[in-house]
């Protein structure tokens, strides 16, 4: 072998043994070195490439060149972008990962582990960062991270099968109160500063679509789940929290929209509930006729004395909590009438005809007044 092919070669061998010594170092299992080597049999043909050239070109020279660094695999750089990094340049990796048997191996994994006392307020540091960006003339979609899964496993395995995941345990250490910890965080920053924007701007979306037109009456098709719990007695503060800042304004808390249709708006059904299943304070009301615009006349609540429903002029029904009714004006539809003196009724029923108005003053004993013209 010549000899600038001889310090190709070592440098590729140079590179593998970086590679298993760092796999030694965290005793990987054998498994877990595969994807390792996988990965630089990806890199080893373009260099073998550059080698063959290395050689032909070393055998028409006369005296053998000075031993020179060994070669990065191609597409490989020690100053990424010239951030300082070494990394591939203006290049593409794709893993693929297809044995004849089971691999219970991960493709690509990613550990990030920080030392004591390292880092600053406020600073994020990432495992993997995926950074994009986009034109104002770009019509393509563009999605930094996809996750992409093609489930086939049938019901009855018990399979779950997730696209994308994130986990994060809360663990003690032994010295104080854990911080907070979120599982996934997703953010939209609008920095247009554009009044009343024309496109949106979403912090998370979840879209759940059928490709016929199927029924679900087991209501399996389903836009968001969230569970809580864990083991029994374990106690969760909210399900769903929404919050903004001091300041900020949210036109809608939640709202339903659409040109479809619902079944229920909100169902509370099938929910056990120590408290009422809907909460208002004082002052706040529902509204009853309401548009897409958020504009509504009637409304119902409570305003700190009275249970009221109201116009857009004011309240029209008011009951008290001592069971006091005042009311704009009462009209009783049907006559109902008592066939006697002593027909059954409790205190305080009354009834009226064209000729008299009752009134039940004692347990099944009623009086009556003449109606008279004036």
């Amino acid at each position: 072998m010549a000899q600038g092919e001889r310090a190709a070669y070592l440098a590729v061998g140079s590179f593998a043994g970086s590679i298993q010594r760092g796999a030694n170092r965290r005793s990987d299992p054998p498994m877990r070195n595969r994807s390792r080597v996988a990965l630089l049999s990806l890199l080893l043909p373009g260099t073998l490439a550059a080698l063959r050239g290395l050689a032909v070109a070393e055998i028409a020279a006369t005296p053998p060149a000075p031993a020179t660094a060994p070669a990065w695999p191609p597409n490989f750089s020690r100053n990424v972008q010239g951030t300082g990094l070494p990394g591939i340049d203006g290049g593409h990796v794709f893993l693929w990962n297809r044995p004849q048997g089971f691999d219970p191996v991960s493709t690509l994994r990613v550990d990030r582990h920080v030392p004591e006392g390292s880092g600053e307020a406020t600073h994020t540091y990432k495992a993997i960062w995926a950074l994009g960006s986009s034109g104002p003339n770009n019509a393509g979609y563009e999605w930094t991270i996809t996750g992409e899964l093609h489930n086939r496993a049938l019901a009855s395995t018990g399979a779950q099968n997730v696209a994308v995941n994130g986990t994060i345990f809360k663990e003690a250490n032994g010295l104080g109160p854990v911080g907070p910890s979120w599982a996934g965080n997703f953010n939209c920053v609008d920095t247009t500063d554009e009044p009343d924007p024309v496109a949106s701007c979403i912090g998370a979306e979840v879209d759940v679509s059928a490709h016929a037109p199927t029924t679900d009456r087991n209501r399996q098709r389903v836009g968001l789940q969230i569970s809580t719990g864990g083991v029994p007695g374990a106690h969760t503060g909210y399900g769903i929290l929404m919050g903004n800042l001091a300041g900020s304004v949210t036109d809608r808390g939640f709202s339903f929209q659409g040109e479809g249709t619902y079944g229920i708006g909100i169902d509370a059904a099938a929910a056990r509930f120590t408290g009422p299943a809907i909460l208002l304070g004082s002052g706040q009301s529902i509204g009853l006729d309401g548009d897409r615009e958020g504009a509504f006349s009637r409304s119902l609540g409570f305003d700190g004395r009275d249970l009221v429903y109201g116009l857009g002029g004011g309240p029209v029904f008011r009951v008290s909590d001592t069971g006091q009714v005042e009311a704009a004006s009462v009209r009783e539809a049907l006559p109902r009438p008592p066939q006697s003196s002593d027909a059954p009724c409790s205190p305080g029923e009354h009834a009226w005809d064209a000729a008299y108005e009752y009134r039940c003053v004692a347990p099944n004993r009623w009086k009556r007044a003449a109606l008279n013209d004036w």
